[in-house]
């Protein structure tokens, strides 16, 4: 068989709901087989845009992402959604096309041999789980077959395959018996010394309160836990990318923590006396740097599958269990929790939102967001680009129902990923709706994206946030720059697209949102449409985040940070 039709043969039996890439001459066999195969491709404007959209349809279908690329530039255009994959420990196939072996500079000490020629995997290697260049036209099947396996295995990740050109057209060994779909290898441990010492701290505990990470989704264990917390009568808080988890009015919930989290949930992490981490390893933006003071009234427990993470934790440790969470779960599912009180920490959820408007001219970001949302059905992904506005935004204030997934590029929260991600999550097909929220200056990062989403006619509301360049940048420059608004602000050498032209050049049906008496009649005008609606949000250029870490100002003029208890 064709070296890449074995490619594009492992992939359809790996159920890849689509492949993102961009067409170059290094790539135009693999692209051709999987056309024959029937393989869904979306052809983006740009590699980053593939390789976000790869790693945005991994978490909307629960599978394996992957994104084809071509040399040279094709593959180092990728690296950004590639970091954004590993650091959220997304499943993705990376395939770049590379020169013929003859002319590629591996192991040699040059800079550059072949045309627009680069030694990628190593480049890539600190970035993925597994990264090779195929140096044997034979070996494709039983390496592919490892990279995923790979990809899918314990802690998930991207791995990236090199493939020389001129293997790309060979025929090679191909066995139909190994071209299946791939499962995921996770051992199962004897935990009974720690499954004692876990049951100990949990009876002993008032009022435990579980700590809801991604590795809860990534495990697929959503059900186990829901069903666990609700039959006890316990409580959870979550990170941003498990919100969707629970209902956000649903009383297990408390809400989402961090510093750009929920003043309720924070106040909750505080005032608990066990704090038990499902597939979360609470980053620095979910404690802040004040690591030594988090949640000191608590014993903490984390459940986590990656060893090296619990090995390297910011804050001290009563229990590490390292184990798949889906196996962790099975083993506490039958437990029966009993005399816990949440009487107090029950009230914390009221400070979750603040439903008046923080600034009385044009629209506040979060009272629209939390409307809008509101009214989405169930079967909708609300895409949350990583801008800071946008970000803060979409997690502060969004209301969200049981089954809807919120899709964002959480860990590197980089600015301009939004339109490729909702490109990926449409081609989930899981999703009868779409939302975006993106910022005005995020837009411009990859604008190129529009195009692929007029042409294929995606049903999503693009909600760009206008507040005239980068806020959450200016807030910064206001607090330490006297309000120097360099490259952040229109008047500070900073230029901003009309997005009613755009949405025009792009053939994109627009609206406009001027002031909060208009949210309802405008949410529900662009709700539920079969096509695309670019909705500008114009907002107060000094918007203030719904909710920030406080800080004390000293004598000396200088400030310091407080706990997140105190987030208002």
């Amino acid at each position: 068989m064709k070296f890449t039709d074995v490619i594009a043969e492992t992939i359809k039996a790996n159920e890849v709901s689509c492949v993102f890439g961009l067409q170059g001459g290094a790539v135009v066999h693999i692209f051709d087989s999987l056309e024959k195969l029937n393989v869904p491709v979306v052809y983006t404007h740009h590699e980053s845009s593939a390789a976000f959209a790869s790693a945005s349809n991994s978490k909307s279908s629960k599978g394996l992402g992957c994104s084809v690329v071509t040399t040279g530039p094709g593959a180092t255009n990728t690296i950004t959604g590639l970091l954004g994959a590993w650091q959220d420990s997304i499943p993705c196939l990376f395939l770049s096309g590379q020169v013929r072996s003859a002319h590629m500079s591996y192991g040699r000490p040059v800079r550059q041999v072949g045309a627009q020629e680069v030694n990628i995997v190593d480049v890539v290697k600190p970035l993925t789980k597994y990264a090779k260049t195929i140096s044997s036209a034979d070996s494709i099947q039983s390496e592919i077959n490892k990279a995923i396996r790979i990809a899918l295995s314990g802690r998930p990740g991207p791995v990236w395959l090199d493939l020389p050109l001129e293997y790309q057209w060979t025929d090679v060994n191909f066995d139909p018996k190994k071209c299946r779909k791939i499962a995921p290898k996770n051992p199962k441990p004897n935990l009974s010394k720690e499954m004692i010492k876990f049951l100990l701290l949990l009876e002993a505990s008032k009022n435990p309160i579980f700590v809801l990470g991604y590795g809860v989704i990534l495990s697929k264990s959503e059900t186990l836990v829901r069903d666990f917390i609700i039959s006890n009568g316990l409580r959870c808080v979550t990170t941003w990318t498990a919100a969707g988890i629970f209902d956000s009015e649903n009383k297990h919930n408390l809400g989402i923590i961090g510093m750009s989290g929920q003043a309720g949930a924070n106040k909750v992490v505080f005032n608990t006396d066990l704090l038990i981490c499902l597939g979360s390893h609470l980053s620095i933006p979910h404690t802040t740097t004040l690591v030594e003071s988090y949640a000191p009234k608590a014993k903490k427990i984390f459940i986590n599958i990656d060893k090296d993470q619990l090995n390297n934790l910011n804050l001290d440790s009563d229990l590490n269990i390292n184990a798949d969470l889906s196996y962790f779960m099975h083993l506490i599912k039958d437990i029966e929790v009993i005399n816990k009180n949440y009487k107090k920490i029950d009230t914390f959820k009221k400070l979750n939102y603040k439903s008046k408007p923080a600034k009385k001219e044009l629209v506040d970001p979060n009272i629209f967001f939390n409307r809008l949302t509101s009214l989405t059905t169930k079967k909708t992904a609300i895409v949350v680009d990583g801008g800071g506005t946008a970000l803060y935004t979409g997690f502060q204030s969004s209301s969200l129902d049981q089954d809807q997934v919120i899709i964002c590029s959480s860990a590197i929260s980089s600015m301009g990923t939004g339109l490729a991600e909702t490109i990926g999550s449409y081609m989930s097909k899981n999703f009868k709706d779409l939302i975006c929220i993106i910022g005005d200056g995020s837009m411009l990062m990859n604008i190129q994206d529009l195009q692929s989403i007029s042409d294929m006619n995606i049903p999503v509301v693009i909600c760009v946030v206008n507040n005239n360049g980068y806020l959450a940048i200016r807030h910064t420059q206001q607090g330490f720059l006297d309000n120097k608004y360099y490259g952040t602000h229109p008047e500070w050498k900073l230029g901003i697209v009309n997005f009613k032209d755009a949405a025009k050049a792009f053939k994109i049906k627009y609206f406009a949102l001027e002031k909060n008496s208009d949210i309802d009649y405008i949410s529900k005008k662009v709700l539920g449409k079969n096509y695309p609606i670019i909705l500008e949000i114009k907002t107060p250029e000094d918007q203030p985040a719904m909710f920030k870490q406080r800080y004390k100002k000293n004598k000396d003029g200088t400030n310091t940070p407080l706990s997140l208890e105190f987030m208002e």
